[in-house]
């Protein structure tokens, strides 16, 4: 009964939300294009995920659904990433749609502004619970646990980071305040997607937390603890692996502080602020001026503060592209849309209610060719 109340609270999110994961503001509509029909096809026409098993038959048709559900997830909800992962090589895109459709379930969750708190918080903790449980073997039937727990079969994942993608927007739940200062909206956006960014680095064995060839099993010991960062990938390329994994954190932060950036609209349905306090206090910027879309000299000094961090780690992460293995640069690809967002910012002078930011700050047609222009050249 609970599992029901949690999807119904995610199904009935709003598409169009920039929510504080960094979904992507332009639901699959905004482009023209329709659902349906392409699922199968996204993940490889339903065949075993990576090959599992060696077999390369068909999978069984729960796994197929599950697969495909999470393919429309992302369609709908966040289809700026879903036209790149469905440039993926096959084998790589059933986990990746699978991650990226649970950050989709978890982060919707939040944006049900009319629900009660409580109910909110079982659904959190209901998320936790069944990562737990897709661990242990046996995951409840959602489409995207049974997805994930069909990952976790053939490949490891760090059960840290998806519980910290969890947790960390239970505890943006729970608190309900803007932000103290700049470090806390980094740490949020390290806690969202910045784990996303790693997690796709280790379905793709890349990283120390990868485990080479091996099984599908939890590579932590499902304490909770924080993952060590020095431990050697045991896919070789140790300085290959560690320069993506340095980038992913990188560009985890700035992917998730621009999705802060074009949510601060949308985001004041719920009465939302994630603008530093700090730098509002600093610059004479009220609650009520960001909830009212009430541009000022001021608060685009607390932007400019704001999209200079997110420009500074996106800046980082693409130095660090030359040392980052040519396989594992495509998973880099949310840099492309981040990189355009942070120019329109520039070009409408910091000013997060420009008509331009408002209508998504850069055409559907001028995103696809920067993409595929990026994907090409296989770059970030």
């Amino acid at each position: 009964m609970l599992a029901r109340r949690c999807l119904a609270a995610t199904a009935n999110g709003s598409q169009h939300l920039q929510c504080a994961a960094g979904l992507s503001q332009l639901s699959s509509s905004a482009y023209g294009v329709a659902g349906g029909g392409a699922a199968s096809a996204a993940v490889g026409g339903g065949r075993c995920y990576a090959g599992s098993a060696g077999s390369g038959g068909e999978a069984p048709a729960d796994i197929r659904k599950a697969f495909a559900y999470c393919v429309e997830q992302v369609k709908k909800h966040d289809y700026e990433n879903y036209l790149w992962v469905t440039q993926l090589p096959k084998p790589l895109r059933a986990p990746i749609f699978a991650l990226r459709a649970f950050n989709v379930e978890t982060g919707l969750i939040s944006q049900q502004a009319k629900s009660e708190m409580l109910v909110l918080m079982r659904c959190q903790q209901w998320w936790r619970d069944a990562v737990n449980d897709c661990f242990k073997g046996r995951p409840p039937e959602q489409p995207v646990v049974t997805a994930l727990a069909e990952v976790l079969r053939v490949v490891p994942l760090t059960r840290y980071r998806l519980q910290q993608m969890v947790s960390t927007r239970e505890e943006d739940l729970l608190a309900h305040a803007q932000p103290a200062s700049l470090e806390a909206v980094e740490r949020y956006a390290e806690g969202t997607s910045g784990q996303l960014l790693l997690l796709q680095l280790e379905a793709a064995r890349i990283g120390a937390g990868s485990a080479g060839a091996g099984g599908g099993s939890s590579s932590d010991d499902g304490s909770g603890s924080t993952p060590s960062s020095g431990s050697s990938p045991a896919g070789g390329g140790g300085g290959a692996a560690a320069a993506a994994e340095h980038g992913a954190a990188h560009l985890g932060k700035a992917v998730g502080i621009v999705g802060l950036l074009r949510g601060t609209y949308a985001l004041g349905s719920q009465r939302r602020v994630y603008l530093p306090a700090d730098l509002c206090q600093r610059h004479g910027v009220g609650d009520e001026d960001v909830l009212a879309g009430r541009d000022s000299p001021g608060l685009r000094d607390v932007t400019l503060a704001v999209a200079s961090a997110a420009k500074q780690h996106l800046d980082d992460a693409r130095r660090l592209a030359a040392d980052v293995a040519p396989a594992a640069r495509p998973l880099f690809a949310p840099a492309v849309a981040a990189a355009m967002y942070l120019q329109a910012l520039e070009q409408a002078g910091f000013n997060l209610f420009d008509q331009r930011m408002l209508r998504g700050a850069f055409s559907p047609l001028a995103y696809q060719l920067r993409l595929k222009w990026a994907l090409l050249r296989n770059s970030y």
